[in-house]
């Protein structure tokens, strides 16, 4: 497995809202998460961060099933989703705990790899791409959007409804905000990954890409060579 990440904070934006997890184990099986503070909401940054942290605790190191942990470190969809479900109680706690926190909320996009089996769930419109050695891009996620407007994110509601897939522990995934996808079209992105000599020139490529268009938004690519 090959990693490379890289996160900008763009040309517009005063802070970077985005945040990632990378994440591998000894054994090989890791975690990867990209996620994306909604801008124009009260502390996105702190969304983010509490979401990443909240995924972190979930996934990293599951725990077998018991009558509190029904999913089970064995049934990787149902950690996932379970992961998606607390970090949006973990970012809720967050924003009532702080008046000037209330209305946060972040995207999600989430790469699990274990025992052999890969699995992507996201909230929200950050996405995942899988891009093939025969150098065809495809996408994984499809937007929780409707008219320009997030109708799913972390932490604006009391219940989330994740999507997942598995998808073939193979070739490169990619995770991104839509700083890249707003600024970079999906056939640019499979042309830059198709010259990339390795994992790390592609992701420095694309983000150099989206900035280079503009940088309108806060950047982050993690991409995983699985």
């Amino acid at each position: 497995m090959q990693v490379a990440a890289r996160s900008e904070v763009g040309y517009v934006r005063t802070r970077n809202e985005d945040a990632h997890l990378v994440e591998i184990g000894e054994d090989g099986d890791g975690v990867f998460v990209v996620a994306d503070g909604m801008g124009g909401h009260p502390a996105g940054d702190v969304a983010s961060r509490v979401a990443i942290e909240a995924l972190r605790e979930s996934l990293v190191a599951p725990q077998p099933a018991s009558a509190d942990n029904p999913a089970g470190a064995d049934n990787p969809a149902e950690v996932l989703r379970a992961a998606l479900v607390a970090a949006n109680e973990a970012v809720g706690r967050a924003a009532r705990r702080d008046p000037g926190r209330v209305g946060m909320g972040t995207t999600a996009v989430v790469l699990t790899v274990t025992g052999g089996l890969a699995w992507v769930g996201h909230v929200g419109d950050s996405r995942a791409y899988q891009f093939s050695a025969d150098g065809r891009l495809t996408r994984l996620t499809v937007d929780h959007q409707h008219g320009g407007y997030i109708t799913q994110a972390l932490g604006l509601e009391s219940r989330v409804r994740p999507d997942l897939r598995q998808v073939p522990a193979e070739g490169l995934v990619l995770l991104c905000s839509d700083g890249l996808t707003n600024m970079v079209d999906d056939e640019d992105i499979e042309r830059v990954l198709a010259h990339a000599s390795d994992v790390q020139e592609g992701c420095d490529a694309l983000v150099t890409a989206a900035l280079e268009a503009g940088g309108l938004d806060n950047v982050t690519v993690v991409a995983v060579l699985l």
